[in-house]
């Protein structure tokens, strides 16, 4: 018995850097192995999770150096891109400027490494050290042991003191002498007769969606591509999750037309994963049999043959090979604990159960940065079992929507808006699918996009077969046929299409605010706008939040909020100034006067403690010196305190809200306002001269 049976995976390993056993004896040579293997054009391999990105590395990696060319191969662990992301935010915060230092730092770190390589070859020894490669290569060598943290120095050590960041990007091509190095190069490889292959993967690795990872990862492909393009006998192939790819699309508007010609998209077909499995099946069983479907037949029993019971278990999966190897590894361990060398349909069962699990946690890991409590929102669907229609699918959703015990969950729903909109993130990332009135086949995307249409209330849904187990739902369907209809859009896999819906949820709010004119005609607008931006902001924290709760009183206040918060800033003011109710009085215009701030301190007292929020339209977010300072002072010193808010920093913490995870910052933003009213404001200091006009 192989270690390979031993340890339950029969088929290989899933993760290719344990599995070079059958990568080496049974690996299948598929048409995106080809391409790449044997054609030039393309540079940026996508994929999603499993569908083969480091198998690809490997099998090249060993290929190419059969072949006598030089194979270098970049694998960046977690630790290291962290600490890249600090060297790389020193030339700046937008995507523009890290994707420039990036680009140029990278295409400097890939000559270094080949400049390594070329001194150990003999032809290229002794021209290395008479070359200007020398001294930047002894250099180079004691700054770290790998490409990523040599590369974190590098940009860290070429920095001047005092500089600007867009001083430091325009002069580091300079100072690292990329151009003459490249020419240098060129010429070593040249006489060498040698090609280099260059391969990138786990690019993912530390990765994080804000302007730093995404500008990090698009600064080595555009790095990479401007070295293979600016020398004669180097290649370079870069692996790139599609959730990534799709990120830097959105955000790099140039990305289209300067790469995505160059782009491979990894695709399994049906006949395709047969191939492979069938492959690893020979030489696990030692069959020694040309028919692939003779192989197949010779493992499994009764229904489970041919080339239709292999499209079952396919149906337990989300056709990827990693997919499927993990379930016929696990299948072919329970038959073993039987006492049977076939599988049959209980086999395949019992490893769908650990399979769904492990795909359910997936789908998690992968959207929870741009779809915080995609989980509860799946979750909520299970109880109406595999098949629903639009109208219970969204009433279950309604109530997620309106549960805020976990304020990230409930302020990212809020964004999306309707249940409605949260049905079609859960059809873009391919959890559930959606009925096709005219082939009655059931349509699933893997590639973020939103239905062509919208759903009408008595649509049929299904969940995705690879989630049922993972959610305790049985198997079986109101029409037994209709499992034989699922149909999967696998030409374009998964993407950040629920990142681009919340972008344009929050966006088209921040343009409304630019069409509502200053002045009395359009304060109701302007009260509605920032009633609606102030339940984003503080969702979770303020509840029940009416737009004049009391608008006969005599005292009517704009908008009031309930305190329930238990931590940060919001906890601190309900602490701190007896705050339970909290109080935002909504003025239509710029200039804020003693007069606004009287009547703003004049609704607080008893469950309204001794804090209020003053929105204004000014475009300064300090307060002037003179008038509002005082303002300020005067009810500070009687231990009450009025902050005022202006329109454009509300949409600064609007514009947070376009990532996740920048969840936490909206708190740090809201104390960092309250304490320079307290700090500088309470004492005279800081403030502005407000110009004539104002």
């Amino acid at each position: 018995m192989s270690s390979l049976e031993n340890k339950g995976n029969l088929l290989g390993d899933v993760r290719a850097e344990h599995d070079h056993n059958m990568l080496d004896t049974a690996f299948y040579d598929w048409q995106d192995y080809k391409i790449l293997a044997e054609a030039d054009g393309r540079f940026l391999v996508v994929g999603r999770r499993g569908t083969g990105k480091s198998a690809l590395t490997y099998r090249l990696m060993k290929d190419w150096k059969a072949q006598k060319n030089f194979v270098i191969v970049v694998a960046p662990n977690e630790e290291d891109v962290f600490g890249l992301r600090a060297a790389a935010a020193k030339y700046g915060q937008t995507l523009t400027r890290i994707r420039s230092a990036i680009k140029t730092g990278w295409r400097y770190a890939l000559i270094m490494e080949l400049g390594c390589a070329l001194e150990q070859y003999y032809k290229t020894q002794n021209m290395i050290s008479a070359s200007a490669l020398n001294a930047p290569l002894k250099k180079w060598k004691g700054l770290g042991d790998n490409i990523v943290s040599r590369l974190k120095k590098t940009l860290n050590d070429a920095i001047i003191p005092g500089e600007s960041a867009e001083e430091s990007i325009s002069e580091l091509a300079t100072r690292l002498n990329l151009n003459s190095l490249t020419c240098d190069l060129d010429e070593l490889l040249r006489v060498a007769g040698k090609r280099v292959m260059i391969l990138i993967d786990r690019l993912d690795e530390g990765y994080e969606s804000d302007e730093v990872g995404i500008g990090i990862v698009d600064g080595i492909i555009y790095g990479s591509d401007d070295l293979r393009t600016k020398t004669s006998n180097i290649r370079t192939i870069l692996f790139l999750r599609d959730n990534i790819f799709r990120a830097i699309q959105i955000s790099d508007q140039d990305f289209s037309r300067n790469v995505e010609g160059s782009v491979l998209r990894l695709h399994w077909d049906v006949q395709e994963l047969f191939y492979l499995v069938c492959k690893r099946i020979r030489q696990a069983f030692s069959i020694d049999v040309e028919s692939d479907v003779k192989v197949w037949n010779s493992v499994t029993a009764n229904e489970l043959h041919g080339r239709e019971g292999f499209k079952s278990c396919l149906k337990l999966t989300l056709y990827r090979p990693r997919d499927l190897i993990s379930l016929l590894n696990t299948a072919f361990y329970n038959a073993k604990k039987q006492g049977r060398k076939v599988l049959i349909v209980d086999d395949l069962d019992a490893s769908a159960n650990h399979i769904s699990e492990i795909r359910f946690d997936d789908l998690r890991k992968e959207y929870s940065s741009v779809f915080p409590g995609i989980d509860d929102v799946a979750k909520s669907l299970a109880p109406f079992g595999p098949s629903l229609n639009v109208f219970q699918a969204s009433s279950a959703i309604e109530k997620i929507m309106q549960n805020d015990e976990n304020p990230l969950v409930y302020q990212h729903l809020k964004i999306l808006g309707t249940a409605q909109e949260v049905l079609k993130a859960l059809y873009g990332v391919g959890f559930i699918g959606m009925a096709d009135k005219t082939s009655g086949n059931i349509v699933f995307s893997h590639d973020g996009k939103k239905p062509e249409r919208l759903f009408d209330q008595n649509s049929m849904l299904l969940i995705h077969p690879c989630y049922w187990s993972a959610l305790g739902i049985k198997k079986g369907f109101p029409d037994q046929n209709i499992s034989e209809q699922i149909y999967d859009e696998y030409d374009i896999t998964i993407s950040s299409e629920v990142k681009e819906q919340r972008d344009l949820s929050i966006g088209g709010m921040i343009a409304e605010l630019g069409k509502i004119e200053l002045g009395n005609e359009d304060a109701s607008q302007f009260e509605d706008w920032a009633k609606r931006a102030i339940e984003l902001i503080s969702a979770g924290k303020l509840t029940n939040i009416q737009l004049k709760p009391n608008g006969n009183g005599s005292a009517r206040r704009d908008i009031v909020g309930a305190n329930m918060a238990t931590e940060g800033f919001w906890r601190r003011i309900r602490e701190d100034y007896s705050s339970r109710q909290i109080i935002f009085e909504v003025k239509n215009f710029e200039k804020m006067s003693v007069n606004e701030y009287r009547q703003c301190a004049s609704y607080l007292g008893n469950e309204y403690g001794r804090f209020a929020f003053l929105i204004c339209r000014d475009t300064q977010k300090e307060l002037s010196k003179g008038g509002e300072m005082e303002a300020f002072r005067e009810f500070y010193n009687k231990n009450e305190v009025v902050v005022k808010l202006t329109a454009s920093f509300l949409v600064s913490l609007l514009s947070k809200l376009r990532s996740p995870q920048k969840f936490d910052t909206l708190d740090d933003a809201l104390t960092k306002r309250i304490d320079n009213h307290i700090r500088l404001y309470a004492n005279g200091q800081g403030g502005v001269v407000k110009k004539k006009g104002r």
